[in-house]
């Protein structure tokens, strides 16, 4: 009587351990767009909060002055939007205030990761989502003269 002994053949062996590598290999191309999805969301939920601190510092003091990172609200949300846009540039979030011929206005915006030439921003006046347009161009979100988001979308 022969024994016969189970097991897998070298060949086998091989042939799964390159299924994994493929597979493996995938993922790790991927990785880095989920990375920087991830720290978008990050960003776009802190200036989130931060529509909210501004909300609540408007009725409070009736007015948007010291709606900035330096408010004890703002002071976390713009270190997290600084950490996950991530660049050796001042990364911080841009805030604008609006205080001319009476229309007190404030608004804050971040550059995204995912997409180039992306920005997420919220303004007083409700108006939150994703823009294409530079919100610190002529008419936007410029401290002094103007404080609204240009045309966004969700």
């Amino acid at each position: 009587m022969k024994s016969k002994t189970k097991g897998f053949t070298l060949i086998e062996l091989l042939v799964v351990i390159a299924i994994i590598g493929i597979l493996a290999s995938i993922v790790l191309v991927s990785f880095p767009g989920a990375s920087k999805k991830a720290k978008d969301s990050r960003i776009i939920s802190a200036i989130g909060q931060a529509r909210t601190v501004m909300t609540y510092i408007y009725a409070n003091d009736g007015d948007y002055d010291n709606f900035d990172c330096s408010h004890t609200d703002m002071t976390k949300l713009c270190q997290e939007i600084d950490i996950n846009y991530g660049t050796d540039d001042d990364a911080e979030p841009t805030i604008a205030k609006n205080k001319a011929s009476d229309s007190d206005a404030a608004c804050i915006y971040s550059p995204l990761n995912a997409k180039s030439n992306y920005w997420y921003c919220a303004d007083s006046s409700g108006v939150a989502g994703f823009t294409t347009t530079d919100p610190g161009g002529v008419g936007y979100c410029v401290d002094g003269t103007s404080a609204v988001c240009p045309t966004v979308s969700g």
